[in-house]
């Protein structure tokens, strides 16, 4: 009796070592979310937060590119564009917070998943790129999929919940912000190293967090605090380092969709932390939206294909 030896092949390889960091990448950012909603509660301001949670992020990020080319693969020609990119990631990460602290995880990722859709509807009128009628009509199932979640025509409240309208304001502002980043991205990725938008982008948090304590201050800090700050950042950078080798190693198709099992994540640590269980029109909503996420993707990925 004869056995077969099944062989991975190097592509195989790296294409499993890539879904296994991107598994992992985002399971770092919903823990890294965990850890602000916890600290936010506390009553720290969110620049007090952004500030130390940046700084520590750059360890693991400079560590990564002092080992895989040096100081080098910092170098641009974009300085400006750099920071203003990452102003917007810095007000993307404000509104999140302000998110955090009205809304569950779960509530909030299932916002934040129409990220694809806002940024290819934004790609056709910044970057001028065609959008056929299908992913049109993706975009318009998805944000029908996001008034679903957010229910501002329900009338079933007695009294209206107004800080988690708020809370889901803040959340599709921070999603609207990140999409804008992503496109900016897109807009001058050219002779740009991955890791270059990660590293400027917690420079313009430390450099924005850094005025706001000059001129507003912050909270005393426990100890606790500032090891659970540093333990997010860390996480932030290690996930940052993660998606980019992903995204490096494995086709876009295969590594984008792991982003929904952010809300996979968000309601594990939503209920044992708070007791928060999704009802069920978060979760129709939630669905209709990764699903036109998911076509958005696929279409955009089909359309780079074509000759």
């Amino acid at each position: 009796m004869t056995m077969a030896i099944t062989t991975i092949s190097p592509s195989e390889r790296s294409a499993l070592s890539g879904i296994i960091l991107a598994a992992t990448a985002f399971a770092l950012l919903t823990a890294t979310d965990t850890i602000f909603k916890l600290v936010a509660a506390k009553g720290y301001p969110a620049h007090q937060i952004l500030l130390i949670n940046a700084f520590f992020a750059l360890i693991p990020i400079f560590t990564w590119t002092m080992l895989t080319g040096g100081l080098a693969r910092l170098s641009t020609q974009h300085p400006f564009q750099h920071l203003m990119r990452g102003s917007v990631s810095v007000m993307s990460a404000f509104a999140a917070i302000y998110a955090y602290s009205r809304l569950p995880l779960t509530d909030f990722y299932a916002i934040v998943f129409a990220g694809p859709l806002i940024v290819t509807a934004l790609s056709s009128f910044w970057l001028r790129e065609k959008i056929e009628p299908g992913r049109w009509f993706a975009i318009a199932a998805g944000f029908a999929g996001i008034l679903i979640i957010t229910g501002p025509f329900t009338l079933h409240d007695a009294i209206p919940n107004t800080a988690a309208s708020f809370g889901r304001l803040a959340a599709f502002v921070s999603v609207f912000c990140y999409a804008l980043s992503v496109v900016m991205i897109r807009h001058m990725r050219l002779g740009e190293s991955n890791i270059s938008f990660s590293f400027y982008g917690y420079i313009a948090a430390i450099m924005i967090g850094g005025i706001l304590f000059a001129l507003r201050g912050g909270l005393s800090l426990h100890m606790g605090d500032i090891a659970t700050l540093a333990l997010s950042g860390s996480l932030a950078g290690t996930s940052s380092i993660c998606l980019m080798t992903a995204y490096h190693r494995t086709p876009v198709a295969v590594v984008a969709p792991f982003q929904y099992t952010q809300i996979i994540w968000g309601a594990v640590a939503g209920y044992l932390l708070w007791l928060h269980m999704p009802g069920p029109r978060l979760i129709i909503g939630a669905l209709i939206v990764a699903a036109s996420g998911l076509f958005v993707i696929y279409r955009e990925l089909k359309v780079q294909d074509r000759p």
